[in-house]
């Protein structure tokens, strides 16, 4: 069984795979147009994609009306003709609209495989992305052995084969149908929180690439630094998914600052091969937090049924804006050729993740309730169990008072039966994590801090006859 479940995910993941080694091998081969005169140039190509996700995500209707076969077509199209572009010297204009087109297939195919993600559930996304990893980096690393002609080629029929691909898998879209984006908008409000992490995440990878790829290292130990790290935690990830079980947001969260203090403290005081490794570790080190992130955005777009292309335009643009800052800020410091300035932008780099595991990255959402407060609640529902019919009313008077979404009401009436976060994450295959986020917002809708309140609320609620209130019409519920 679990054999199965690992071969049908390398089998659903390897468009991920393809253009996960396409984007790297971009990366790697353009380094130097993004170093040294060429920063300001580099700042703008971050602008300029960060800014296509947030247009693509509030474009997510069209972009559905156009369809994912169409739009891989399209992405693949755009990666081809980008790529031979980006072959021209680089004071050209067909080079500056080369790198245009690239961008803008690379932001079509993330959001059409984001989508896709977002048709599974919560085991299925992290073995996937897992095995993407692992294939992916396989694939970098026997184009970095090759030389430019040949990596030049596989660069063109990489998006080639993620198009086919696309085309072809079939997601399992009986069960599902995502809300447009005029109704996603009214549904579901993005958490700062999640987005900041999401940031701080990209913010790290951007550190590691600028460690890896410095133009002074050698062509193929930067694309080899950055796929050995990944592959490994790719096949960690998915070992831990079916042995281990102890890799979760929650454990991740726990030593974020941890792990990056031990890469980006030393900096200033390393040769630059140690600094090298110091990036190949931290690739290690948060590719879990990158495949959690984008588990994420696929479980956000799944559990609340909104438009994927939105919940992965915006997200995608807080990642990449922290990535862009991460490998511009280090550039900058390194071109500098001083140590200060890299000590400076270490020290404000660690202020920053410390601030963030310290208040940003707390668990905002109940992580557990006493003895006595489940005890409490569980004598509150024996009680008004005993009156079916009155109960239920009250409920459905809290839901309508609040204007819980159809989502909510789901893990609202669950709660209100004396369910668990745990109870939630396994009916809608989500993670425990993701399901405890999504019982705290629906207590701090209701300003409510703990299950007792939330039956305490129920049974405080009126019970006027249905029949009474006007339609339309919310009245008070005390």
């Amino acid at each position: 069984m679990i054999a199965q479940s690992i071969q049908r995910s390398f089998e659903r993941s390897f468009g991920t795979s393809c253009f996960l080694a396409y984007f790297a091998l971009l990366f790697f081969r353009h380094t130097e147009e993004m170093t040294g005169l060429y920063l300001p140039y580099a700042t703008a190509v971050g602008i300029l994609f960060v800014i296509i996700f947030v247009l693509c995500a509030h474009l997510a209707d069209r972009l559905d009306r156009i369809g994912p076969a169409r739009l891989s077509v399209i992405a693949c199209v755009l990666c081809a003709i980008g790529a031979m572009l980006l072959e021209i010297p680089s004071a050209s204009i067909l080079f500056a609209f080369g790198g245009f087109l690239s961008l803008l297939g690379c932001v079509t195919f993330f959001l059409i495989l984001g989508k896709n993600l977002a048709f599974y559930d919560h085991q299925e996304r992290i073995c996937q992305l897992s095995a993407a990893f692992l294939v992916g980096s396989a694939a970098i690393a026997i184009a970095a052995t090759l030389n430019d002609t040949a990596m030049f080629a596989i660069s063109i029929i990489l998006p080639l084969l993620t198009a086919l691909h696309l085309c072809v898998l079939k997601v399992n879209k009986g069960t599902f149908s995502f809300a447009d984006l005029a109704a996603s908008r009214k549904s579901h409000r993005f958490s700062v929180t999640v987005l900041f992490t999401t940031a701080v995440t990209g913010f790290i990878w951007g550190i590691a690439f600028c460690l890896i790829a410095k133009p002074y290292h050698p062509t193929v130990a930067a694309p080899l630094h950055f796929a050995l790290p990944i592959a490994l935690a790719g096949l960690i990830s998915i070992i831990d998914l079916f042995k281990w079980k102890r890799i979760s947001e929650h454990s991740l969260l726990r030593i974020f600052s941890t792990a990056a203090f031990v890469a980006i403290a030393p900096l200033p005081f390393v040769p630059e091969w140690v600094q090298q490794l110091l990036g190949a570790y931290l690739f290690l080190a948060f590719s879990f937090d990158t495949i959690v992130c984008f588990s994420a955005m696929g479980e956000v777009a799944r559990f609340n049924q909104i438009s994927p292309y939105w919940v992965f335009g915006i997200s995608l643009a807080y990642y990449f804006s922290g990535a862009f800052i991460g490998y511009l800020g280090f550039e900058w410091a390194f071109a500098q050729e001083q140590p200060i300035p890299l000590a400076a932008i270490c020290f404000g780099s660690l202020l920053l993740i410390i601030w963030c595991s310290s208040y940003v990255f707390q668990d905002s959402y109940p992580s557990g309730e006493s003895l006595a407060d489940l005890a409490e609640a569980s004598s509150s529902l024996l009680k008004n169990e005993s009156r079916p019919a009155l109960w239920q009313r009250k409920i459905d008077r809290v839901i309508e008072h609040y204007e819980l979404t159809a989502r909510q009401q789901e893990v609202f009436r669950m709660l209100v039966r004396g369910r668990n976060a745990q109870y939630v994450a396994d009916k809608f295959f989500i993670s425990n994590s993701t399901a405890k986020a999504h019982i705290h917002n629906i207590y701090r809708k209701l300003d409510i801090h703990s299950q007792q309140e939330l039956i305490n609320l129920v049974e405080n609620a009126e019970d006027p006859a249905p029949e009474t209130i006007p339609a339309g019409q919310k009245s008070s519920l005390h």
